[in-house]
């Protein structure tokens, strides 16, 4: 009697514990699939090389894109079979942030594709729909850029290559992006081979905003700067005499134009972007605290964005570096390479205070009927400068704009503060790349961040500092 009660409780006991695991397995099936839908499912289902993508499709109007003001910029239309065309009203001027629906996809087209072809009209709209055999209408996607600022980036940067880059420093939101050469994502398909011949050289599909690899030429004095304030537990005193150049071992740096600055403070060394005061900075810093500051400032490492394939920036000195490579590299020459995304990034947090936000360019989806279904709120990184080499970079770079290397160009009634740069970037010294970093406040404190390149230009304050203006006076006004 015992033993067949014992047989009874231990068959009972392996029931439940066969029970327990199936619903563990139950429960785990469950949470799977739950994720899948919410997370997965936005991977697989809407990816351009899966077959049952056209399937989605068909039972969608993919949405619209729209400039934070309202432009379109992107949309669906039908051909005379019905079948569904991607048109980009303004051609190239958004080409490679909006990017293409053609050979593949790219760029927010890509990104958003889920959300494009997502519908949130009523379930009984969408069955009637689906009955008639007609498409439910996809939600739209909002962006973060001014329509008047892209447009004055894109004219401004006119038949020269390179990129530039506006950002919103209390938000992170970017205003502008435009990147040369390009391409008319309206023909992306008629076009594609040549567009990808690599023996044509175009890379028109790179962006150069985000993943490009420059020299930064003076622009980089403002890391330099904050290398020689952090060497010096913040104190900016400092005095040198320039005579417009400095022999550094068998290295000789020259003044632009050989021009000599005399005797110059810090500021005014900053000011008048001169070589030889900062090479005799840099040739004197402590290496391991140089290299700190540079990846404090986000060099060497990948950039806290969602943009897209974005360039890591490249900085590194040892103690084997010889002293012509340090004294290089402190002027933003030598070995460093810098996207133009960084850099705004960097004149950004000195625009707020010395916190970063992450940079960002979809800001809502919103349904047909106007519902916002999702919104992206600003996100800080951190603060990656202190209040008083904030303060400090403040007043050097209202030095350039003022009495420095920027100070002929127009900026209106703007308060401006930048730095602008001429980079080498070949043995041939007289071909440069023009460069300008910096920001603009107006008269109600509003601000905007921004980097402008221009490959081959030349000087700085001739090129890439009058196209920052024009950018400024777009956006403000």
């Amino acid at each position: 009697m015992r033993k067949n009660t014992n047989s009874k409780r231990t068959i009972r006991r392996e029931i439940y514990v066969v029970a327990v695991l199936f619903a563990l397995v139950f429960i785990a099936m469950i949470i799977y699939l739950a994720r899948y839908v919410q997370v997965g499912s936005r991977d697989f289902i809407y990816n351009s090389y899966n077959s049952r993508f056209s399937v989605f499709a068909d039972d969608v109007t993919r949405g619209s894109i729209y400039t934070a003001d309202g432009h379109v910029i992107a949309k669906t239309s039908l051909d005379s079979e019905r079948n569904q065309v991607r048109e980009y009203p303004d051609e190239r001027l958004f080409c490679h942030s909006v990017g293409y629906v053609g050979k593949g996809m790219a760029g927010l087209e890509a990104e958003y594709s889920f959300d494009l072809l997502k519908s949130h009209i009523t379930l009984s709209e969408q069955i009637n729909n689906s009955l008639t055999g007609q498409r439910s209408p996809g939600d739209d996607l909002y962006t973060t850029f001014d329509y008047d600022t892209q447009k004055a980036a894109f004219e401004g940067l006119g038949m020269f290559d390179g990129a530039v880059i506006a950002i919103e420093p209390e938000t992170g939101k970017v205003v502008a992006m435009v990147s040369k050469p390009d391409y008319d994502p309206n023909t992306i398909a008629t076009y594609w081979d040549d567009i990808t011949d690599e023996t044509k050289n175009n890379s028109a599909l790179l962006n150069r905003a985000i993943a490009g690899a420059y020299p930064p030429g003076s622009t980089f004095k403002i890391v330099t700067t904050i290398a020689y304030l952090r060497d010096n537990d913040g104190d900016d005193s400092f005095s040198y005499k320039c005579n417009g150049s400095m022999a550094v071992d068998d290295y000789t740096i020259h003044c632009s134009g050989r021009k000599s600055h005399g005797t110059e403070d810090l500021l005014k060394a900053f000011s008048n972007s001169c070589n030889s005061a900062y090479a005799y900075i840099g040739v004197n810093l402590d290496l391991d605290k140089y290299n700190k500051t540079a990846e404090d400032l986000l060099f060497n490492t990948k950039l806290p964005t969602d943009l897209g394939s974005t360039k890591k920036s490249k900085f590194s000195l040892s103690d084997e570096s010889s002293k012509s490579l340090i004294a290089q590299t402190a002027i933003g020459q030598g070995d460093t390479t810098v996207s133009p995304l960084h850099m705004c990034m960097l004149v950004s947090a000195i625009a707020n205070g010395g916190e970063l936000m992450e940079p960002y360019m979809a800001d809502k989806i919103v349904s047909v009927e106007g519902d916002v279904v999702s919104e992206h709120e600003p996100v800080s990184y951190g603060t990656i400068m202190s209040d008083e080499e904030v303060e400090l970079l403040n007043q050097y770079m209202e030095a350039v704009v003022m009495d420095g290397t920027a100070d002929s160009v127009d900026f209106g009634d703007l308060n401006v503060y930048g730095k602008t740069g001429t980079a080498e970037y070949t043995t041939n010294k007289s071909v440069t790349h023009s460069w300008f970093v910096g920001y603009a406040t107006d008269e109600n404190g509003n601000k905007l961040a921004i980097a402008v390149i221009m490959e081959g230009a030349g000087y700085g304050s001739k090129y890439a500092a009058p196209l920052a203006a024009k950018v400024f006076n777009a956006y403000f006004e």
